[in-house]
């Protein structure tokens, strides 16, 4: 083969490889730059500010205005979180008053989560678990709908849903018919025949008890034994104390509580 045909076909598969470098660099920029805005835009201290990520020559630049250095430096390294090593050019300025609210993505992905964290409280108690209730957050509001047998059952899972973290106010539509009480009741027989691992049971509890706002659940340790949901550490009064112990009893596959709790009140 013609020495000028070898050296046409190596610059051609050189320029396919540059091209390809250079096309892999900027999807893996423009990536960068999408989570690195998401990242700042679901950030509490952040969100309410008009920050933008942009893409750079040698990287990433920050742009827009901020109330103070802090901030300035919680955007920077939130963004060093998914630069990949790229460089990073914080061009933000420090000027901007603090925001009266969150920005729209942080406030939706604050409801998603509270729905989600009240959906897992619903499913994870023998009372409430398998019925079905649809419910709304807006913004920390919560809507309740739905059929059940009893008006303990509704005044409980309203009660569930207004000491859920994330929720300011419970909207409860929730329609009573006795006619649903044999179903429920057979459904609630069957949780309680369930066999459930100890790990299983153990990380429900603990989940529940960071969910609930009225419970210190830092200061509570969450052991399971052959069904038996194990309870140690101090609360600060009788009425945590029993919303510790009345979470931990009704999830699905505890077969007896063994509360080891105290309350030592603060001084």
């Amino acid at each position: 083969m013609p020495q000028s045909r070898l050296a046409r076909l190596a610059a051609t598969a050189a320029a396919v490889s540059l091209l390809s470098s250079v096309a892999a660099t900027a999807t893996a920029q423009t990536n960068a730059q999408a989570r690195a805005q998401t990242l700042i835009d679901v950030n509490p201290l952040l969100s309410g500010h008009d920050i933008r990520v942009a893409a750079a020559d040698s990287g990433l630049r920050l742009e827009g205005t901020v109330a103070d250095t802090a901030e300035q430096r919680l955007a920077e390294a939130l963004t060093a979180l998914v630069a990949e090593g790229a460089e990073i050019d914080n061009a933000l300025t420090v000027a901007a008053d603090l925001p009266d609210a969150v920005g729209s993505l942080f406030q939706e992905d604050e409801d998603q989560t509270t729905a989600a964290r009240l959906r897992q409280t619903l499913s994870w108690q023998q009372d409430t678990a398998g019925l079905d209730i649809e419910l709304e957050v807006n913004r920390g509001e919560v809507r309740l709908n739905g059929e059940v047998g009893t008006t303990a059952t509704k005044d409980r899972i309203a009660t569930l849903a207004a000491t859920t973290e994330g929720v300011d106010a419970v909207f409860n539509y929730i329609s009573v018919d006795p006619a649903n009480i044999p179903a429920i009741r057979e459904l609630q027989a069957e949780l309680e025949r369930a066999d459930r691992p100890d790990a299983w049971i153990a990380s429900r509890v603990r989940r529940l008890l960071q969910f609930d706002t009225t419970v210190n659940a830092h200061s509570i340790e969450v052991d399971a034994r052959d069904g038996t949901a194990i309870l140690s550490g101090a609360v600060t009064s009788s009425a945590e104390r029993k919303v510790a112990e009345d979470l931990a009893a009704s999830v699905p596959g505890v077969r007896d509580l063994d509360s080891r709790l105290v309350i030592e009140r603060p001084r």
